[in-house]
């Protein structure tokens, strides 16, 4: 009898340090795939000599009916010159949308006095025919950021939770959660998590 306790003890805690080490795994995931695609767009609008976007869509965005985020690329032939705020964008899709892993949110709020562009307004990207509201982020060919405008850099809160009518929820139980930084001249991002 003292054996199949010392067994199943030994089980229950390696279940709940598996299951407890899920969130930050995830967490991670998203702010890699993010990092990856900041990148990625950086990178891309210095070779290709364009603007190119990294878009933002959250639940309701899109037409896919699960409650998840999605990340996409878009080149941009020509940024708008008319100060329009926001713009109104025409680009091409470099690759297939990304999906957040369920249980992960991007969620507003600015990070150590630092503006989120989830705070900001949303921009239409017109494609194939279509167009898509989002928030974007958007690179100019040199590598800098070229939107949100301003001068200041602009950062990313990564967190657990849940999308619940298109808004990000953070969950309840005080997990932390990822932030990334995006610098105005270089863009290049960097972690300040808490």
């Amino acid at each position: 009898m003292a054996a199949v306790i010392a067994i199943l003890g030994t089980l229950m805690t390696a279940g709940v340090s598996l299951l407890s080490g899920t969130g930050a795994q995830s967490r991670k995931a998203g702010t890699d795939l993010l990092t990856g695609l900041i990148e990625q767009a950086r990178t891309t609008a210095i070779t290709s000599r364009t603007h190119v976007v990294l878009a933002i869509a959250e639940p309701g965005d899109l037409p896919a009916g699960d409650e998840r985020c999605r990340l996409g690329l878009f080149k941009v032939g020509e940024w708008p010159d008319s100060p329009s705020s926001p713009p109104v964008l025409t680009g091409v899709l470099l690759k297939r949308w990304q999906t957040l892993e369920t249980g992960i949110v991007l969620t507003g709020g600015d990070v150590d006095g630092v503006a989120n562009p989830l705070d900001g307004d949303q921009v239409t990207i017109r494609h194939g025919g279509i167009g898509v509201t989002v928030h974007i982020i958007a690179f100019n060919p040199r590598g800098g950021l070229h939107y949100p405008s301003g001068s200041a850099p602009v950062a990313i809160r990564i967190a657990e939770g849940r999308y619940r009518g298109g808004k990000a929820v953070s969950n309840p139980r005080g997990g932390s959660e990822c932030r990334l930084k995006i610098g105005r001249v270089t863009a290049r991002p960097y972690r300040t998590n808490r």
